[in-house]
């Protein structure tokens, strides 16, 4: 459903939440990133009951360690141009969404680092009454991993690309204190080979899984301002037979059990909180489990209208596209600041921390992360953009890991057709 962010919002979209109006309304305040300024809306085109939103985002980024390397880094300027459209039915009932990108980045020297991504994706909700809602939605896409992604292969001539296909669908009851939501999602992930600078070749098979889950979430209105929740989730990952005896099987089983509450405190506080267990069991015996305390926190402050402070935390499981670092325990803060200047010109600010716990070897690797960005609407077709990162990554012990330090700056545009 990400995919869809980024667009103005509607009345009734394809994941409107039956939520709005009830005592699980948590949206009474409009966030700075989501809030939409009369005279800039996204109008679209309408037709046979459809309204289509086509957009082309075009970008130049300089980055100073385009590979992630750690001693020897390699600068370049890329230029990135991404089409992308998506139609959203107008139905008085029901709802239908159908989106579709694709994303073309080119370097100035280092033609390696050229990559390709698409992605296409349906979303439909059936209202079966006032009570009970479904959602589904389907999709495929092709992405490439960064380089400084954590747990990615440090040493391939090119990016590692890997293709999802996806399905999941989602059944929400909601009465008038209590809402049972029941999710189930599947999907298949494949890589190509991948050719490593010392010539070796690792087979995809090796890469290769699939993901399935499914879970079951109860939410309970103390008041119109606070619920608690409770919230169940089972996974399995399923490694295909690996090409190498030499690795290990790394499918797994993992499970989250978390409780919380979820808020909205006057116009000024709201968020949701909830803690809990996890645990990651994985079949072959040399890869030891994970297990301990889990959790997520997603709180937003609003001090004024024209400023949204947001803080969110996180303790959860990871995957990691490498044979040889399987899953990865990752915790994370993390704090953005919105601000509109002026209703035309929005600036932000944001920063966070993460460790990543690996094995095969074990290491821990940490993630200092932060940057500003600006954009700036010069009406309802046009908005322009300029953003910058500073990425500092360590590991211990240092002889597993890597260290490096990336900084990029962007500018860019976006046209809404």
């Amino acid at each position: 459903m990400a995919l869809f962010a980024g667009h103005a919002a509607r009345a009734q979209d394809v994941s409107a939440s039956p939520s709005a109006g009830t005592q699980f309304d948590r949206l009474r305040t409009v966030s700075v990133a989501d809030r939409v300024q009369p005279g800039y809306e996204e109008v679209g085109t309408r037709t046979s009951g459809f309204v289509f939103y086509p957009r082309v985002r075009a970008q130049v980024t300089y980055d100073d360690n385009v590979r992630a390397g750690t001693s020897d880094k390699d600068d370049d300027v890329a230029f990135t141009i991404e089409p992308s459209v998506r139609a959203v039915s107008e139905w008085s009932r029901h709802q239908l969404g159908l989106l579709a990108s694709a994303n073309l980045t080119r370097f100035a020297r280092l033609d390696t680092e050229n990559a390709e991504t698409y992605s296409v994706q349906g979303q439909g909700r059936y209202d079966a009454g006032d009570e009970v809602r479904f959602y589904g939605d389907v999709g495929y896409r092709r992405d490439v991993e960064r380089r400084s992604a954590p747990g990615a292969l440090r040493n391939s001539r090119k990016p590692v690309s890997y293709r999802t296909a996806s399905a999941g669908g989602q059944a929400t009851w909601q009465g008038n204190r209590l809402r049972l939501t029941a999710t189930a999602r599947a999907a298949k992930i494949s890589y190509e080979d991948v050719d490593l600078g010392d010539g070796v070749t690792i087979d995809s098979r090796e890469l290769d899984r699939s993901r399935y889950q499914a879970g079951l979430r109860a939410d309970y209105a103390v008041t119109a301002d606070l619920a608690v929740l409770v919230s169940g989730t089972l996974s399995k990952l399923d490694y295909n037979r690996s090409a190498n005896p030499l690795i290990p099987d790394r499918t797994a089983r993992r499970a989250e059990l978390l409780a919380g509450v979820s808020f909205e405190f006057t116009d000024l506080l709201r968020g949701e909180v909830a803690v809990g267990y996890i645990h990651q069991n994985f079949r072959s015996a040399g890869i030891r489990n994970f297990s301990g305390f889990g959790g997520r926190a997603e709180v937003e402050y609003f001090p004024t209208r024209l400023t949204t402070v947001r803080l969110d935390a996180s303790r959860t499981l990871q995957e990691a596209g490498n044979p040889l670092a399987p899953s990865y325990r990752r915790t994370h803060f993390g704090l953005r600041v919105d601000h509109e200047l002026y209703r035309y010109i929005v600036v932000s600010g944001f920063a966070d921390y993460e460790s990543d716990r690996f094995q095969l070897p074990e290491r821990t690797e940490r993630r200092r992360h932060f940057g500003a960005s600006a954009q700036y609407l010069v009406d309802r077709h046009i908005t322009l953009f300029t953003r910058y990162d500073n990425l500092h990554v360590t590991s211990r012990p240092a002889a597993f890991g890597r260290r490096l330090t990336d900084n990029a700056i962007s500018v860019g545009v976006l046209i809404k057709l």
